[in-house]
């Protein structure tokens, strides 16, 4: 039998399902009707024979096409690995109750078939527990391969002591609480600890030694991290985790996210956009396809949802313009769509009360900036869902998103002509913050918003001055510049911007 067979017969009837719910979901036809067909089989036949049921033939040609949809099914399984990476484990027990009823050929079989998957998947734990039971059959039978067997369960032993310790290190040293405490002489340390790995010949722990060598540096900012070369290393990484998507890492580990987030941060430290918004559609699918965060704040996706909303709102976030929605592109209107939809899933999780309420508050700051690129409706809910945060959680410490809260409501309040709502939030943010600023670029916009109220209120020439000192302060920030260029011209204020 070939590989994709003896995983199919392998799997529990809920992990069959979903393997099938799953390849149903992306339109996967032909590797939904291999496994099908399969499961269905009492009595397995040989390639070429399966190869007829599949194909309607099986000659040469379409012997290569069959060869290449059973790769390709078997890559496609890890979503099992993702989602389920221990989904081998209930065929343990089933091998012991097959013993217990005298049925060792059966049970050897059995056996087998879970060790040449368990290799291709890189279940090291299983195959400790499988190879367990043979090197004690082969003591109780006195064969000789008891030792062969003890063996083998010293090197996959070794394989998963090397796979914990790239974790534990990730967790102990990788982990850091401050960039500043990371000396050059730790930072050597800790990259020539994950380069002992990153050629080892498990796919599963050289991927996961790779991505920790690129965690630190991304971490740090390390200039080494921007370089040209290592976007090309970290594409090369990524590919080769999707052409190894069934190998298993850690349950709870979304490795894959990661890895775009770090692709992330190099393309937005770079200014490529294009390759930008295609990882962080990436993101979006790939922290929807793991389904452990229904029962978790997903952090991964919500990492994804506040690049996407800050890049939108600094790039199309004009919305005092009454043609705004007449401009923006079809595509942005879709993906601000989606975000909305997104969020309201999350919030209406019931995740929220184990202590993350600082997360349920930048939540809910993401969202009041997509409803402000809504209609009039929109803008009220969002001013109004801000305001009622300002309110509930006022006993919570949630300074380094006030900025951000306060830029978003003096949007919100100018496009909707309410100058006076602009003027009395201005004061608040001043009062609150007391100079105490976060991102530069939110405390210059609600500047910028600030002063064009009260110049459109009352005509006053000082604002004007003060509306060219802001865009002068916002030398290092194009879109605050960009922002203030375009209000000027749509509210015809005479001021010269060069």
């Amino acid at each position: 039998m070939i590989n994709i067979q003896k995983q199919v017969i392998l799997l529990s009837d809920f992990h069959f399902r979903e393997f099938s719910e799953y390849l149903q979901e992306t339109n996967a036809v032909l590797p939904h009707k291999l496994i099908t067909t399969i499961r269905k089989l009492k009595v397995q036949p040989e390639s070429d024979a399966l190869c007829k049921l599949i194909y309607g033939d099986s000659q040469e040609k379409t012997r290569k096409k069959f060869l290449q949809l059973t790769h390709h099914t078997f890559k496609l399984s890890g979503f099992l690995s993702r989602n389920y990476p221990n989904y081998l484990k209930h065929n343990i027990l089933l091998l012991e109750e097959l013993l217990s009823k005298g049925e060792k050929k059966k049970a050897n079989e059995l056996g087998e078939w879970i060790i040449d998957v368990a290799e291709k998947i890189e279940d090291f734990t299983t195959l400790i527990e499988v190879h367990k039971f043979l090197s004690q059959q082969a003591f109780i039978s006195e064969s000789k391969k008891t030792i062969q067997f003890h063996k083998k369960i010293n090197e996959y032993i070794e394989l998963e002591r090397i796979k914990n310790s790239i974790y534990e290190y990730l967790r102990e040293h990788a982990f850091f609480k401050g960039k500043g405490s990371v000396t050059k002489l730790q930072l050597n340390k800790d990259l020539a600890f994950f380069d002992q790995y990153i050629k080892h010949k498990s796919n599963s722990i050289n991927i996961l030694a790779r991505y920790g060598k690129y965690h630190e540096l991304s971490f740090l900012n390390h200039p080494d991290f921007f370089k040209k070369e290592t976007l090309k290393e970290l594409n090369d990484l990524e590919r080769d985790f999707l052409n190894n998507a069934h190998v298993c890492f850690n349950y709870l580990d979304d490795i894959y996210f990661n890895l775009l987030a770090q692709k992330l941060q190099h393309e937005v430290n770079t200014k490529n956009v294009d390759t930008m918004l295609v990882d962080l559609k990436k993101m979006n699918n790939s922290s929807s396809f793991l389904k452990y965060w229904k029962s978790y704040v997903n952090d991964p996706e919500l990492f994804s949802i506040s690049a996407q909303t800050s890049y939108y709102i600094s790039t199309y976030g004009h919305v005092y313009k009454d043609n705004y929605h007449k401009t923006l592109p079809t595509e942005v209107s879709e993906n601000l769509k989606y975000l909305r939809r997104r969020l309201e899933g999350e919030i209406a999780k019931n995740v929220w009360e184990d202590g993350h309420v600082i997360k349920l508050i930048h939540v809910k700051c993401l969202y009041a900036a997509i409803l402000l690129t809504g209609t009039d409706k929109d803008k009220q809910e969002c001013v109004k869902s801000l305001e009622n945060t300002l309110i509930s959680y006022q006993q919570i410490p949630f300074q380094k998103f006030l900025d951000g809260i306060f830029a978003t409501l003096v949007m919100g309040y100018f496009s909707l002509k309410q100058y006076e709502k602009v003027v009395s939030t201005y004061k608040r943010y001043k009062k609150i913050t007391s100079d105490q600023i976060v991102i530069k670029e939110n405390d210059l916009t609600i500047d910028l918003y600030y002063f064009t109220a009260q110049y459109l209120s009352n005509k006053r020439n000082q604002y004007i001055e003060k509306i060219k000192a802001t865009y002068n302060n916002a030398a290092s920030f194009a879109h605050v510049r960009d922002l203030a260029k375009d209000i000027t011209q749509y509210y015809s204020i005479p001021v010269n911007l060069d």
